[in-house]
């Protein structure tokens, strides 16, 4: 009887150490670890190439395409459309049906680089093919004499390599809540764009395409942003510009991503008690604005016999908070300190909405 009664003693301990572990997940580095590097607040790229999405009548009819050097690569691509719930698959293309011609419909030598096949061993299953412009001259027309539906969609993307021409973008990572301009600015050399030669696409998370302008090197969007956090993706703003370089057209494309930041936790000043045997604990009551799962990660100091600031150890604590809570941080030292215990190099992290936080920032 007395077994028994120890079995089911200790398998109710299991169930409540269980239960504790899902409440709150606990690790102290084996090492102090250094305060988090600051975090991306800006972005640089830069591209040169363009992309555009053409009808099949389009592309029938033909699509001007804009190459300025001899290292030059044109992938053609059909896309999946969807119409009242359905995806419809454009027709593959057929790299014999294409041709492209000169402004005065002068038919120009291309060379075929990869039909289908040949593609897809490349690393392009989308149905794609490729070929290169053997003259430049600034603008061509790209059609094909294959029959595809008026409504299906493609993708033309042209690559120019090592181009001087290269787009450069630097835009703000990191948008608060509320704010609706983004700085983003744009430039290819000593050229800067006006606003109308400039058209931004904005993309949610969650795919859907959203109002926004370009005004004096900001991204200005239409309406507040919604999505908190990256758990779905970053927002992505693609630009497209065309501009003259040199008495020749230059069409370029890039896409930038971005956060959009809530400050989603906030602590209070924590309380540290020591427990005795090198042992400490420290109280941090927080407050979060949605439900999720928070975290965080402190470093214990002490004064050292100097009268210095001494660094202890590094915990980091995790569990699901609702409104008002707090975390319990144990922290177990080697180190010789004496009072005032004081939490440093704090970081709060959102991990349902993937948002980290310095305290104090």
């Amino acid at each position: 009887m007395i077994k028994k009664l120890t079995q089911i003693a200790a398998a109710m301990m299991l169930v409540s150490t269980a239960a504790n572990a899902n409440e709150q997940t606990v690790y102290q580095f084996p090492e102090v670890q250094s305060a988090s590097v600051s975090q991306l607040q800006t972005l640089e790229k830069d591209s040169v190439e363009y992309w555009q999405h053409v009808s099949g009548k389009e592309l029938k009819r033909g699509v001007p395409v804009f190459v300025n050097q001899a290292d030059n690569f044109i992938r053609i691509a059909p896309k999946a459309r969807f119409d009242s719930g359905e995806v419809f698959k454009p027709h593959g293309l057929q790299l014999d049906k294409l041709s492209v011609r000169d402004t005065n419909f002068k038919q120009l030598p291309m060379q075929a680089i990869a039909a289908r096949e040949q593609m897809q061993n490349a690393g392009f299953s989308d149905g794609s093919v490729g070929l290169k412009l053997g003259q430049i001259n600034g603008r061509a027309m790209l059609k094909t004499s294959q029959a595809l539906n008026d409504n299906d969609t493609y993708l033309v993307h042209v690559i120019e390599k090592g181009s001087r021409n290269a787009l450069h973008a630097k835009s703000q990572f990191k948008l608060k809540q509320h704010q609706q301009r983004l700085a983003m600015q744009l430039s290819m050399g000593q050229k800067r764009f006006k606003d109308n030669d400039v058209q931004l696409t904005l993309l949610a998370p969650d795919g859907e395409q959203l109002d926004v302008g370009y005004e004096n090197g900001e991204a200005v969007f239409t309406y507040p942003l919604e999505t908190i956090g990256a758990a779905k993706g970053y927002y992505e703003l693609e630009a497209n510009v065309k501009t003259k370089i040199n008495g020749q057209i230059v069409k370029r494309s890039i896409k930038m991503p971005f956060v959009h930041s809530s400050q989603t936790i906030t602590m209070d000043n924590a309380k540290i008690a020591y427990l005795g045997n090198n042992q400490y604990q420290a109280q941090v009551p927080v407050q979060v604005t949605d439900y999720g799962r928070y975290a965080i990660r402190a470093t214990l100091t002490g004064k050292g016999t100097k009268g210095q600031r001494v660094k202890l150890a590094t915990v980091e604590v995790a569990k699901q908070i609702d409104n008002q809570d707090q975390f319990m941080m144990p922290f177990s030292v080697t180190k010789a300190a004496k009072a005032p215990f004081e939490l440093m190099d704090i970081e709060l992290t959102d991990q349902t909405r993937m948002l980290k936080f310095a305290q104090g920032q």
